[in-house]
Parts: C-alpha cells; structure tokens; sequence
C-alpha cells in the first residue's frame, strides 16, 4: 500500500525510494539469473520503448501521467527566478499513477531528464502514426493498441511535455452489483436494470474518473438483445466488442476528416437502435444528440455536469448557441424531452466511487429532476417514485409481463 504523507493541506499518497528498499529486504526477494536478464533487457530495452513506465502500461492500472509536476529544466536558466532545484522538483521526475479511484505519486522513479520524457511522450503516440506533436499542433489525443486513450502536450501549450494514459482494461468484466455496494445498494442495482431494460434515454455525469465509463459499460450487459448499439467516442475506449463479441456493435470514432457531429449524423444512416455517446464534450454534439434522441429508441451518454440543473442548462445553451432554437423555453422543453433517467456519479477525496443520486427528468414538471435515490450517510435510499407516464413507458419495452414486476418494484402495489 501506499505511504500516506500529510501536510498542512492534507494527506496525498506516494511510493518512495525508501519504501522499496523496505519491501525488498522484507520479502527476501532473490533473483533468478533469468529475472536478471530479464532486468538487463528491460535497462535496454527503455531507451527505445516508453522508458521507465514500459511496465507500468501493462499494469491493471486506471492511468498513468509523466511530467505533471516540478519544474521545466528551462525554467532554471534564468537567474535568480528559483532557488537551486533539488533532485526530485523537476518536471521529468513526475511519474504518477491511479489505483482505485487514488492518485499515487511514485517518487522512486524518474524519466532522468527532459528528453527523454519528451522522447516518451511522442513514443506513447506512435500507435497508428496519427503525426507529430509541433509547436503549432502541441496536443493529441490518441488510442493505443491495448484501447487506452493517451492525451499528450507540450510547450508552449503546456507548462512542459506531459502526458496521460487512461487504461480501460482494469474495469472490464464488471457488473453492476460490483459498482454500486452498500447498505441500500440491492434496491438501486435493481432500479438500474429496470430503467435500462425499459429503453430510457440515460444521461450519467460526474467528474473525471467518478466512475461514469465504467458504469455504463456495465449497463450494456441489460440493453435488449434486439437492440443494435451504435457508438461515437474521440478515441476507442469502451471497446463493447470485446466483451459482447456476438452482439450488432459498431463504434465510430472521430478522425482529421470526421469530427464527432460528422459521426454521429453517420448513425441515422446505419440500422442502429440504441445509440451510446463515450462523452459529450462539445456544443454541437450535444445538439445533435437532443435532435437523435426523437429517433433513436434508447440513447445512454457520459457528460461532466454535477447536477441535473446544469446537466439541462448545458443542452439548453447548445441548441441556442448552435441556432437550432431560438426561443429558450422551447429549447428547454426540447431537452426534457430527451432525456428520461439522470444518474450522477461521484468520488470522494479518498477514492471511493458511488452514485450520488438517480433522478428523473419530468417534462410535465417543466424539465426539473425528481430525486428517486440518494446516497447519504454511507447508504442508499428511496426518495422518489417514477411517474406513472415513465413506468407505462418502461412497460411497453419490456416483455413477458416484466412491465408489471416494474411498477410493483417502484409503487409496492
């Protein structure tokens, strides 16, 4: 485990070089002559590969950054702006990584200098030769054969060269009992399933590593069997195929030539019933989104909104700023239109990943959010009954008198 250091401002966590001494003297640990080769390669084989975070890549991380703290090594040419840099401050001695939810800085690592994290940060990039980090193009986003999204900068974008690998492989195969566990957390899971095997348009939000791509990952697994899903993302990252290798997935991603709205117009021409957006990051996808949720027969997203008011205000704004509304009160109806079920994920300050609360967005009620679960005080609760317009809804999309089970769950009638 991790030591905790505390400061005056809190407690964060990190490896030191001490602490691996520690733990190599404990176990005894004894190297093979194969092992030590194996060392010697990997010494080699760093100088042509992604340097000292080789390893770290094929770990069941959640992500690795470099160069996301200290200082540039440039910044100590000029005279009397710091003080002397002590081993450890500069910016190639960054290495972090993300475990559960929990930024962990490994101090007993370091790239060494600045070329060669600069030469890690455009090896990290090679995958499918997307081009060259330039002063005139000082960031990218990219994929890796393993589906791990790298998003990579540098100056003067950019303080220094940097970069950060989001793995995905360490949430696959999860369900959704594993994702959602405490006192009051059967009653959710079951909710869940209902509101996504009823074909509600789901929208889950919450910060960044809250757990939303997990989450809906998982949902996938109660889409209906006869559904075709069709999925946009920036880079590949959910990779359903790989988990549902029998089912209608085709996933599209953007490219120089095709941005997201391009790819997402793609979908109306394809015989896709549910469509899954990875994230939601710009006016005009959220605007084509709210125009395909009239025909698309279930639509599950991710966004960064933390409360359903500005989940709304965001989409509302889309369709002014994009021209395809004018009139703000149209706009806003035409969004609590689309959109059914609000799941808000969240993370606390020590990683621990829950749902915050699950609304519905009630048109009738002039687009505001019905409350129907909360956390709080370490468990679930019901706070709210889905109106009886949704639950009909629900029914129609479900089969073998399934629809009755679901008013019973919600009503206890």
């Amino acid at each position: 485990m991790p030591g905790e250091v505390r400061r005056e401002d809190g407690v964060y966590f990190e490896i030191t070089e001490e602490d691996i001494s520690r733990i190599y003297e404990a176990e005894h640990i004894r190297l093979s002559t194969s092992e030590i080769m194996e060392i010697l390669c990997d010494e080699v084989y760093e100088g042509f590969g992604h340097g000292v975070v080789d390893r770290l890549r094929d770990c069941n991380l959640e992500g690795i950054s470099g160069g996301a703290a200290g200082i540039p090594e440039h910044v100590f040419q000029y005279k009397g702006m710091l003080a002397e840099p002590s081993p450890g401050n500069y910016a190639h001695d960054s290495i972090f990584v993300m475990l559960n939810g929990v930024t962990i800085r490994l101090s007993f690592m370091s790239f060494g200098n600045e070329q060669e994290l600069r030469r890690v940060t455009k090896a990290l990039l090679r995958f499918e030769a997307p081009g060259e980090l330039s002063y005139y193009r000082p960031y990218m986003v990219n994929d890796m054969k393993d589906g791990s999204r790298v998003f990579a900068c540098r100056p003067p974008f950019s303080e220094s060269w940097a970069f950060f690998v989001r793995k995905f492989d360490s949430v696959e195969e999860k369900k959704v009992e594993e994702l959602v566990v405490g006192e009051g957390a059967e009653s959710v899971i079951t909710a869940i399933k209902y509101f996504v095997r009823g074909g509600l348009h789901i929208a889950i939000t919450g910060a960044q590593g809250s757990g939303k791509t997990t989450l809906m990952k998982a949902m996938v697994r109660y889409i209906s069997p006869k559904y075709n899903l069709r999925i946009e993302e920036s880079v590949f990252e959910l990779w359903m195929r790989k988990e549902f290798p029998r089912r209608n997935i085709l996933t599209f991603r953007e490219t120089e030539s095709v941005n997201s709205t391009e790819g997402l117009d793609a979908f109306r021409k394809t015989d896709g019933n549910c469509l899954m957006m990875g994230e939601i990051g710009n006016i005009q996808t959220a605007a084509l989104m709210i125009e395909l949720s009239q025909v698309s027969e279930q639509q599950l997203f991710t966004h960064h909104a933390m409360t359903t008011e500005k989940l709304l205000g965001y989409f509302r704004n889309a369709l002014l700023r994009t021209g395809t509304y004018s009139d703000e009160r149209m706009a806003q109806e035409q969004v609590a239109e689309a959109f059914d079920i609000h799941v808000l994920c969240e993370k606390d300050i020590n990683g621990k990943r829950y749902i915050k609360q699950i609304s519905e967005i009630v048109p009738e009620e002039g687009g505001t959010g019905r409350v129907l679960y909360r956390y709080s005080g370490g468990r679930y609760e019901m706070t709210g009954v889905p109106t009886k317009t949704l639950l009909c809804r629900m029914a129609e999309h479900m089969e073998g008198g399934a629809g009755e089970k679901v008013s019973a769950f919600f009503t206890g009638v």
